[in-house]
């Protein structure tokens, strides 16, 4: 079991204290910096939208990103099972 460590990040111009593992933590810390870069890039479309709606926004692209990771990773899944179906009809022919 790891040891818990607490990290301290500036999330979207507020500071958060966060509990996590110590393997986790430059993980957790690379993703704070990535929310940062993608709150900032909205920013600089849209300077005169509300924070608020900025941060919906950033929400909102990066759960796209995730539900199409999502779907590759099953395509990849379902190509793999075929593949494995293929390699075994193969042997069983050889």
């Amino acid at each position: 079991m790891s040891d818990v460590v607490t990290v301290e990040l500036r999330l979207i111009e507020q500071t958060f204290r966060l509990a996590t593992s110590a393997e986790k933590k430059a993980d957790l810390e690379r993703a704070g910096q990535l929310l940062n870069e993608k709150f900032q890039e909205f920013r600089r479309k849209a300077p005169n939208v509300e924070h608020n709606k900025l941060v919906i926004m950033v929400g909102l692209e990066l759960m796209q990103e995730v539900l199409s990771m999502n779907r590759s990773l099953q395509e990849y899944s379902h190509c793999e099972r075929l593949l494995a179906d293929i390699i075994d009809d193969v042997e069983k022919i050889i």
